[in-house]
């Protein structure tokens, strides 16, 4: 399948604001001042459009991934500019959803039927997508476009994939390819796994196939600028590298594949099952078994063209694998070109005699004639049916072909069908076969055909890639198997529609993933039965799993994909199990030799393709008649640019999807100026009205960090967290950086859930339906007790039930100095629907009391009756839940500079004023709703520690 795209998420692209139209042009100017100065002349010679920014997005919940690609286009050049962009995606990856805008003009795509004829597309001669499934560009999507002069493009691709575990591992691989050095380049991962994740790595970059890619410095662990977050259950890994160090990897802007690989913690049993919203998914992946012996013949392709390195290769591969066989196997080696060669013409256990002989046998292999697979097969075929027929085999064994070739059937049986039903009758259902088809010449489909069919894998080997390396990494997928004639059962009364449940074989370190639909109705417990064979036993399991509302932790509510037929959003689980189901009707479309039964699977794998907008074989993608744009790209599909679990993966909506809350008429609030805030650098202000002070302090955070502003997630349902951009210190200033909020999150719980999203260039709001507001236009948006209001460049108001309102104010520059940047003010307007257990680095305070027990005194006069007493007095010391914290007078302005604040200031980061330390008020992620007081136990015990519970 082709699949890519640059995109960029989570911002306004093409607001006619000036000050979004200078972020395009900061963009350019910060690659053009960061680049090279040789790099930066030969950019100006080639004159093509100036990739200003490239983003992905992933987040990993439970082994299913969701991946959003973004990048933005600018033509500097006097003439429109053709452009091509492609990215490689994953194979097993299915697209749902493409929107690409040039200048004022969208283009959504929709999934279509694959029926429907040229002539009901859109005839776009300039803008167009190919979905080009050929061979060979089986995994790259391609658009090409036309970008007018002195304008502006930008793309978004989003697809889905569930991860397969091999060798122990899940992989989950990222192609940054942006084809140029980018000025703002970011690779962000998240990974949810509710049984815990363990042994989490980020590989080295991985060279691509093509030549002139990247390399990392020195090629050992991860790429340079990547930081990895995590705890037992969630992780966070960024990758963003500067200009220059992507120029050290690659100057042509190919840098590799970004590869992140774990593992879960599992238990043994019946393995771990999963249930949400009426579908279960069920993951088996036991370990700790005895092996069962392996009957396996190795038939090798030793026609001419196999002459070289791919002969040379490969025989050094299948003396490694000799060298693994274990005692209990036999095995038996044939070489195939217009004659059949067979090593020997019976199995042979594995002795150290029979090593060296197979072995010189492999060297002594010489490549000539043609290519008879039919032949070769067949070989092999008749060579275990005899060893098991005429063996009394006391232990339960699995017979095993591995079948090596780079060609076609030339010679003997050429017709491929014919060779499909003459294996499939030869094996009877008791043989699997595992293919490996090297370089571009190689019938792929039959390869893919004859193992579908027979139970096995395939792999493809690229004609640059090793092939020895690649037969060894395949062998060690399938060198181990624990479990044979596999049954999982779940009750019939219960579970409506399952996915595939029986299995020949279960090998060491894969997992069996099953996912099912369950009846719409409420029951207790969920049965299941696992039955299997295992060497001399016969292996039963059998558990019932409670049956609840379950959650995957961190109030994580994920909204996937595309709103189903019901109207509904469907979850993770839902989405896992429409990709299994489709992935397993095309595997049965390309088994199935009969038409009608062909036309069948094509239908319910297209209609299930269409309700959830997969791009399959069956589906394909065209793109709606453009429409004039005026807001951001997440508004043009929905999608959040959160990052989150909750709500990094949300609903991608069509044009007919009417949304929940109402547009009311452009309103400008007027806003009350309250004390209680943060804002600037951050500077914290906290009002105490009982005793007549205000407090200031300031918090030196680094860039990244998610504060906790707000933690009342169990009272009232409001958490409120706010994230930290970095900035250069201003000339002979006495820090070495400043730190601004550059996005507000804001959760409430009560009475329904809702997400609030708010950067200086749009709100993005998602109760269900999800809305997008730029913060250019005046706006209010209402639902369930919530209020929205965006006053045009200057703040937003949240109103929650009428009792708890927010303002935040955004501080936008025309001509920003580097020490500047775009960022919010966050104050409080109105507390009194927070509890009193309200928490975090603001609403600790919001129910407490200050008093000052020693206030200083100047030239025998006592200050502390002076309501403006000078700048810069002696120290005094205040009182706070009983801690004595010293202070000076101060001056602050806040609101823009429109309100001046005479304050109380703790010179010393807050460290005796606020609970705990800095690192307890770390957030995860965005929408963290972690239960801050719980952190007051554990202040003495491990300071600095973070909860390990989650609300």
């Amino acid at each position: 399948m082709l699949l890519l795209l640059g995109l960029c998420l989570g911002l306004p692209l093409f607001s006619k604001s000036q000050e979004e139209a200078r972020s395009w042009d900061d963009a350019a100017e910060q690659v053009s001042l960061r680049v090279p100065r040789q790099l930066r002349l030969l950019q100006r010679l080639k004159a093509k459009p100036l990739m200003t920014e490239f983003s992905v997005k992933s987040t990993i919940i439970s082994r299913y991934a969701f991946t959003t690609v973004s990048c933005r286009m600018l033509n500097r050049a006097s003439e429109d500019q053709d452009v091509e962009f492609q990215m490689q995606i994953p194979e097993a990856a299915f697209i749902t959803n493409f929107t690409m805008l040039i200048g004022d003009k969208v283009y959504q795509s929709e999934i279509v039927e694959k029926a429907k004829k040229s002539r009901d597309r859109i005839e776009e001669k300039r803008n167009k997508t190919t979905d080009n499934n050929e061979e060979k560009g089986a995994d790259m999507f391609r658009a090409s476009l036309v970008i007018p002069s002195k304008d502006k493009a930008a793309f978004l691709l989003s697809y889905e994939e569930l991860l397969q575990r091999r060798l122990g591992k899940y992989e989950h691989s990222i192609s940054v390819r942006p084809q140029q050095l980018v000025g703002r380049l970011t690779v962000e991962v998240n990974v949810l796994e509710r049984s815990g994740i363990s042994a989490l790595e980020v590989l080295p970059l991985h060279n691509s196939r093509k030549k002139g890619s990247g390399t990392a410095e020195g090629d050992t662990g991860p790429p340079p600028s990547t930081v990895i977050h995590q705890n037992e259950t969630f992780a966070k890994v960024i990758f963003k590298p500067t200009v220059v160090q992507q120029a050290k990897i690659a100057q042509n802007g190919i840098l590799g594949d970004f590869i992140i690989r774990y593992d879960v913690k599992r238990e043994q049993s019946v393995g771990d099952i999963q249930v949400l919203n009426g579908y279960f998914v069920h993951y088996f992946a036991p370990k700790d078994l005895p092996p069962l012996p392996k009957n396996v013949v190795f038939v090798l392709d030793i026609s001419a063209s196999m002459v070289g390195a791919k002969l040379q290769q490969t025989r050094e591969a299948l003396v490694t694998i000799l060298n693994d066989l274990r005692p209990q196997d036999h095995f038996n080696i044939i070489g195939f070109s217009n004659r059949i060669k067979a090593w020997k013409d019976h199995l042979l256990p594995v002795t150290p005699e029979h090593i060296r002989s197979g072995k010189l046998y492999i060297y002594h292999l010489s490549p000539t004639g043609g290519t008879d697979i039919n032949g070769a097969l067949q070989k092999a075929i008749k060579l275990l049916n005899n060893y098991v027929a005429q063996n009394d085999i006391e232990d339960r064994s699995v017979s095993l072909i591995v079948f090596l070739t780079d060609g076609k059937p030339t010679f003997g049986e050429t017709n491929t069908l014919k060779i499909l039903s003459n294996t499939k009758e030869a094996t009877g259902g008791q043989i699997c076969i595992f293919t490996i088809g090297i370089g571009n010449d190689v019938d792929f489909k039959l390869l893919e055909k004859l193992s579908l069919e027979n139970c096995g894998l395939t792999r493809r080997v690229h004609e640059e890639e090793k092939a020895g390396a690649q037969l060894i990494g395949f062998y060690d997928e399938i060198r181990t198997p624990l479990l044979s004639d596999i049954r999982i059962d779940y009750p019939p009364d219960v579970v409506e529609h399952a996915t595939r449940t029986l299995f020949p074989n279960y090998f060491n370190g894969s997992e069996i993933i099953i996912a099912g639909k369950m009846v719409d109705r409420k029951f207790d417990q969920f049965h299941v039965e696992v039955t299997a064979s295992n060497s001399k036993k016969f292996v039963i399991l059998k558990k019932d799993i409670p049956v609840e509302s379950q959650r995957l932790g961190n109030d994580v509510t994920v909204t996937a994909g595309p709103t189903s037929d019901s109207g509904k959003d469907p979850n993770h689980i839902e989405r896992l199990w429409s990709y299994l189901t489709v992935k397993e009707l095309l595997s049965s479309w390309v088994q199935s030799s009969s038409e009608q039964e062909k036309e069948q699977l094509r239908q319910k794998a297209q209609a299930l393709a269409l309700n959830y907008h997969f791009l399959t074989p069956f589906t394909s993608m065209k793109l709606k008649k453009p429409g004039f744009h005026t807001g951001g790209l997440e508004e043009s599909r929905g999608m959040s640019a959160a990052t989150g679990p909750e709500t990094v993966v949300q609903s991608l909506r069509g044009a007919d999807v009417q949304p929940g809350p109402a547009l009311k008429k452009s309103y400008s609030p007027r806003i009350k100026i309250t004390k209680t805030s943060v804002d600037g650098d951050p500077h914290f202000v906290v009002d105490f009205p009982l005793s007549k002070l205000t407090v200031c302090f300031n918090i030196d955070g680094e860039p990244g960090d998610i504060l906790r502003l707000v933690s009342d997630h169990l009272d009232s349902g409001v958490t409120v967290n706010g994230e930290l951009i970095g900035a250069p210190a201003p000339p002979n200033g006495h820090k070495k950086q400043r730190t601004y909020f550059r996005t507000i999150t804001i959760l409430i719980n009560r009475p329904e859930r809702s997400y609030l999203e708010i950067t200086p260039n749009r709100v993005i709001l998602d109760g269900g339906d999800r809305l997008v507001l730029p913060c250019n236009q005046s706006v209010v948006v209402g639902s369930r007790g919530l209020e929205v209001s965006v006053s045009a460049n200057a703040n937003v108001t949240v109103t929650i039930q009428g009792t708890i309102a927010f303002v935040i104010l955004i501080h936008l520059y025309k001509k920003p100095a580097p020490f500047q940047q775009n960022h919010l003010g966050f104050y409080i307007a109105n507390s009194k629907g927070l509890s009193s257990n309200c928490h975090g680095l603001l609403g600790q305070f919001l129910n407490q009391d200050a008093k000052l027990i020693e206030p200083p005194a100047v030239s025998g006069k006592n200050l502390s009756n002076q309501p403006f007493p000078a700048e810069g007095v002696p120290e005094a010391i205040l009182t706070v839940k009983g801690r004595r914290v010293p202070v000076v007078w101060k001056q602050r302005k806040i609101y823009n500079g429109q309100e001046q604040v005479d304050c109380w200031f703790d010179r010393n980061n807050a460290v005796k004023l606020i609970d705990g330390v800095y690192k307890d008020y770390l957030a995860s992620h965005p929408f963290d709703t972690e239960n801050s007081l719980g952190l007051r136990k554990s202040w003495r015990a491990e300071p600095g520690s973070l909860l390990e519970e989650r609300v």
